[in-house]
């Protein structure tokens, strides 16, 4: 759906910026190994947290920033079973999109997006204390599945564990090649786990909702580092009780999702002071942040084809020059659109 933007002198620039520096990071990690910018920041690893694993959250938590703001100024106009409806759409839609854009490896960013949407959905218009618990037993959930269940065996690839095409449970499920084939980013019930970005982005948004800085800044370096702190908690071993977890996308076990939702607070508060507070914008960002859906699929779509030809090796300056050109590609693209007030959303 391509629209004009209605509510440009409404927008929080905090958060498009946010939204935009999570496209140019997602860039940025995408296409580094065309670009020969091969540093281990950059890449997902199973068994530790990088700067490549900060992204994707982003993504979760200005999501569940839009979405309650969405729910607010929606449901007012057109009641709230209208907007629910049309929530539920919305996430099925994304859903649909990811499996026309994931070939081979089903449980990426918009299939995460559009699972968690829906399990948020319910419980958007509820008051923060019940979204707050909710986002702790969904994780909870996910990691007595992981220890107690086969599924923690299969996602975490461990040796000697039985194929998950033995059980009854998962051959009486369609599509279960796709589904089961590829392990990542927590599977099929990671989603349980992202969902903690999507609800706690809409606690932010409760909180630039009220209008205080001091609220705002207190609550995201209270979640921020709260969560964080908990998180490590979670990843270190207990005595003899537990073993080292790792912060991990890959397996999306407690110690992830509790980090990376903390860390999207500090984030969201260093864009708050340069942005609010400073009045100061990073270029680019703005642009970049008013079209993520169309960009991100236009830029799967174009390394998909780059993928495609033997490139060669690159040296770490010529590699840095050939990204920034790439970027700035993209930048064009968004800041005419961005210009003309085109929108494209579903």
């Amino acid at each position: 759906m391509v629209q004009k933007d209605e509510d440009s002198n409404r927008r929080i620039s905090a958060v498009d910026q946010l939204r935009g520096y999570a496209i140019f990071g997602m860039l940025l990690v995408n296409a580094n190994g065309l670009f020969s910018i091969e540093w281990d920041q950059f890449e997902h690893h199973r068994e530790r947290f990088t700067y490549a694993d900060t992204i994707a959250p982003l993504f979760l938590f200005v999501v569940g920033i839009g979405m309650r703001l969405s729910w607010l100024k929606r449901s007012a106009n057109v009641g709230e079973a209208a907007t629910r409806q049309a929530m539920v759409k919305r996430f099925c839609l994304l859903v649909l999109i990811a499996f026309a854009v994931y070939a081979g490896w089903l449980w990426d960013a918009l299939m995460d997006i559009g699972l968690a949407g829906l399990l948020a959905v319910w419980l958007i218009d509820k008051k923060p204390s019940i979204r707050v618990a909710a986002a702790f037993l969904m994780v909870a959930l996910y990691q007595a599945l992981v220890l107690f269940t086969f599924y923690g065996d299969w996602i975490q690839r461990v040796d000697g564990a039985p194929s998950i095409d033995s059980f009854l449970i998962i051959k009486l499920i369609p599509m279960r090649d796709a589904l089961f084939d590829v392990a990542l980013n927590g599977g099929p019930l990671g989603p349980l786990s992202w969902c903690m970005m999507l609800l706690f982005g809409s606690i932010a948004y409760d909180l630039m909702a009220t209008g205080d800085r001091k609220k705002l800044i207190v609550g995201c370096v209270g979640w921020g580092l709260g969560l964080c702190a908990l998180g490590w908690v979670f990843h270190m071993p207990w005595g003899d009780g537990k073993e080292v977890w790792p912060i991990s996308a890959y397996y999306m076990t407690a110690p992830f999702p509790l980090w990376s939702t903390g860390l999207c607070f500090l984030h969201l508060l260093a864009f708050y002071l340069l942005c609010d507070v400073a009045s100061l914008r990073i270029p680019t960002f703005t642009a970049m942040g008013m079209n993520p859906l169309f960009i991100y699929i236009i830029q799967l779509l174009v390394l998909d084809v780059v993928g495609g030809f033997d490139v060669p090796a690159m040296s770490l300056p010529v590699g840095i020059v050939a990204f920034l050109l790439f970027y700035g590609c993209f930048v064009a693209l968004a800041e005419v659109l961005h210009r003309r007030r085109i929108y494209i959303k579903i």
